[in-house]
């Protein structure tokens, strides 16, 4: 059948909803409650659309289309009635996307997911993820005021994670053998300086393939630089620029300009600041385009019931870092912090209203678990569970919860269903 989809006709094949009508024809609507042929009920009304005839809002994800139907996925209306939802479902998300010690980093470092890698044994991981956001980590510890232990939520129940000392431990674990030098794209790009704004652009441009020159006017390498702010052992300092050199960046002393005509782009940093670790991620930014500011929730002041779990947690952490793990483990898959970002939500309107507890986690199986502060109750794992999650109350003050007895019953893929971090696996 023919449809209008903001004043533009398209065909409507026979079983699908508006929602897969308008997706499959590009107008991008979003949706938690609906996860493609899994058993659903519209919930959340994040993917409301208004058919033009009647003035009426309706849920995409449930309402089938109908010839001649015209509809308006993209006003004023409709995108206020979807940032309303949202604003609503995060006023009842007790949770936190990112780990406080991420928020207070100058150079953004994912240190619980480096923590999580560092203790499972994947070390060779965990410096990866160190050396690919902060470029010169260990030159950084020496220089960097710790904001990242200070704000530490373990801090809250006893000592703050070791951070600093965790990164340095990665990269005495360097192996400069196992470098490996990216293949090149074909491109050249000269990089004027050698502070750690140019030494991170140089690093991720030749990461992408580029071939990579970094010219220092003064006649220096990043070794003197730094040193002469008496802070950085040498040795630390020429491992790190040595892994530089490994990856196929070239150094060149130079007190003029290079030959703008045999390079694709020449790059001169120009530092706005003057902390280390923030010149290293404006220096990324530089070479790889600015990051989106995501979406982020917060905890706030916890109460006395979340400090006691908290208290739990570190006193039975098993990994060599002792990190609680406060971040999220779906921030970067939750759809819910993806569309709050799309939708421009800093922080939602109405205060927090959960009375679930942050942080408590409730173990389905081995691998599997189920944080219920983080629930926004699309019903997804309830419809497609067998004798397992249920609801329990009505209206807003409804919850998703799972028997004891019906823990056994949970298919590891039910994980797959959860729009944000309340359903995962977990090694």
């Amino acid at each position: 059948m023919q449809i209008v989809i903001n004043n533009r006709k398209v065909h409507a094949m026979e079983g699908e909803t508006l929602l897969e009508t308008a997706r499959r024809c590009g107008f991008p609507i979003p949706s938690l409650c609906w996860s493609g042929q899994a058993i659903h009920r519209s919930s959340c009304m994040v993917c409301a659309v208004r058919d033009c005839r009647t003035g009426q809002l309706i849920p995409s994800c449930t309402t089938l289309p109908t010839e001649g139907m015209e509809l308006d996925s993209e006003s004023n209306e409709v995108v206020s009635t979807r940032t309303l939802s949202l604003e609503l479902l995060l006023s009842n998300h007790r949770a936190d996307c990112e780990a406080p010690c991420r928020t207070a980093c100058p150079g953004n470092m994912d240190v619980a997911g480096m923590n999580r890698l560092y203790d499972r044994g994947k070390t060779d991981e965990a410096l990866g993820l160190l050396r690919d956001t902060l470029v010169i980590p260990a030159t950084l510890c020496y220089l960097c005021q710790a904001p990242c232990e200070k704000i530490c939520r373990r801090r809250e129940v006893g000592d703050t994670v070791p951070i600093r000392e965790i990164k340095k431990t990665l990269v005495e674990a360097t192996d400069l053998d196992r470098i490996g030098n990216p293949p090149g794209n074909g491109l050249r790009i000269a990089v004027r300086g050698s502070g750690p704004m140019s030494l991170s652009a140089a690093y991720h441009l030749r990461k992408q393939g580029y071939e990579v020159h970094v010219f220092e006017p003064e006649g220096a390498i990043l070794l003197p630089h730094i040193a002469s702010l008496g802070k950085v052992p040498a040795g630390v300092l020429e491992l790190e620029i040595e892994v530089i050199r490994r990856l196929g960046v070239e150094f060149f002393p130079s007190h003029g300009m290079p030959e703008a005509a045999t390079y694709h782009r020449v790059i001169t940093p120009e530092a706005k600041t003057k902390q280390p670790a923030r010149l290293v991620l404006e220096g990324r930014r530089l070479a790889l385009g600015e990051d989106p500011k995501a979406f982020q929730s917060s905890c706030s002041r916890f109460s006395e019931a979340e400090k006691k779990t908290l208290a739990h947690t570190a006193a039975t952490a098993n990994g060599k870092s002792g990190c609680l793990y406060c971040d999220c483990e779906a921030k970067t898959s939750c759809l819910l912090r993806r569309y709050a970002t799309e939708y421009g939500i800093r922080t939602s309107r109405y205060p927090k209203t959960s009375a679930q507890e942050a942080f408590r986690c409730q173990r389905v199986s081995a691998s599997v678990c189920f944080e219920p502060a983080k629930c926004i109750r699309c019903g997804l794992c309830v419809y497609n569970s067998a004798n397992g999650f249920t609801f329990r109350d009505r209206g807003f003050a409804m919850q998703v919860v799972l028997p004891e007895e019906n823990a056994p019953h949970i298919p590891e893929d039910l994980c797959q269903l959860c729009p944000t971090g309340a359903l995962y696996r977990r090694e």
